[in-house]
């Protein structure tokens, strides 16, 4: 049996799922990625970072690593 990235029973299994069938790029709204988790993703408005007048510039899974960008929200 294959075992999850993201580790068993977390809330992101059925989205890593849905991914992992997947060959081609694929682009989710948020509305989309709620469907397939089954509940509401973070609303970034909400969150700490937002606040701080930060947004997520870009996620590396390369490198472990989150750019975050100061300036005009969104």
């Amino acid at each position: 049996m294959p075992t999850s990235f993201m580790g068993s029973g977390t809330k992101y299994l059925a989205l890593e799922e849905f991914l992992m069938d997947k060959t081609e790029n694929i682009t989710l709204t948020f509305i989309e990625i709620n469907e397939i988790i089954g509940e509401k993703l973070p609303v970034p408005s909400d969150s700490a970072v937002f606040k701080a007048g930060y947004k997520v510039e870009k996620i590396d899974f390369k490198t472990k690593s989150v750019i975050f960008s100061k300036g005009v929200r969104d």
